[in-house]
């Protein structure tokens, strides 16, 4: 993941993709998944785009596969990319 003043881009699908620096990148399992939408669309006013976790580089960005709510497998990536 790369930033410089406003612009934050993360790897997906290899491809570097621009995403909102004020919306965070969330990892969720399956389990997770309705909670962590709710949270992300009441917490930013943002409807996330989804990934499999496997296509966003998640080492590059600093995140474990790793569901941020119950520390299960992670099989999902929350971000809000720019233009979609």
């Amino acid at each position: 993941m790369t930033t410089s003043n406003q612009d934050k881009t993360i790897r997906i699908q290899g491809k570097e993709t621009p995403i909102h620096a004020e919306h965070p990148v969330r990892i969720s399992c399956m389990e997770c998944i309705d909670r962590e939408l709710d949270d992300y669309v009441n917490n930013y006013e943002a409807a996330p785009d989804t990934f499999k976790v496997d296509e966003v580089d998640t080492d590059e960005a600093g995140l474990e596969k790793k569901c941020m709510v119950c520390g299960a497998e992670g099989n999902i990536a929350l971000l809000h990319v720019k233009g979609m």
